[in-house]
């Protein structure tokens, strides 16, 4: 079956199951590497990434057909990852609470998706995992999962100033490091 995500959740509602399994093919790899990227543990990973998919499904009524099915999903992991770093003593605290917002140059935006396209590729998504939790998330929704602001947002219960400043906070990282190695 070949649809939108809106049709593929009117098809699971209409009882057909295996239409839940093109859902989980087309956003399990994604998934499971945001998950990874916050709890940092494969087999967490991998649990979380089972639990989110899971609830998914159990909670698919609760989904508005109208909007895009992945950040939905992503707000599901990451607050699934946040209790597995709760239950196993590695939760830090929130990140980004109250910082000023300033404004990067859209050039930054530009030249972060240079690197992720070329061979430096894969410095940059090792000094992305080098970034304090808040930081890596924001970084790996907005880039490697190409979800906006206020999806973000959404997803990590937070508000987009919170989630600009720590991409702010992040690219002046990820720069300083880079421009070092």
């Amino acid at each position: 079956m070949n649809g939108s995500d809106g049709e593929l959740v009117r098809a699971v509602r209409g009882g057909d199951a295996d239409a839940f399994g093109h859902l989980v093919r087309a956003y399990q790899g994604r998934l499971f590497g945001l998950v990874l990227m916050m709890v940092r543990e494969p087999a967490g990973a991998e649990d979380v990434t089972q639990e989110a998919l899971l609830r998914a499904y159990r909670f698919l009524d609760d989904f508005d057909v109208e909007r895009p099915f992945y950040p939905w999903l992503a707000a599901i992991a990451v607050r699934l990852s946040q209790n597995w770093l709760r239950q196993h003593g590695r939760i830090a605290r929130r990140e980004g609470a109250s910082l000023d917002q300033a404004q990067e140059p859209e050039s930054t935006d530009a030249a972060l998706h240079g690197l992720l396209s070329d061979e430096q590729g894969r410095r940059l998504w090792h000094a992305v995992a080098a970034l304090p939790s808040g930081e890596r998330t924001a970084v790996t929704m907005y880039y490697r999962d190409e979800m906006s602001v206020g999806d973000i947002a959404l997803a990590l219960g937070v508000t987009s100033g919170t989630i600009k400043s720590l991409l702010f906070r992040a690219r002046r990282r990820l720069r300083g490091r880079l421009d070092h190695d």
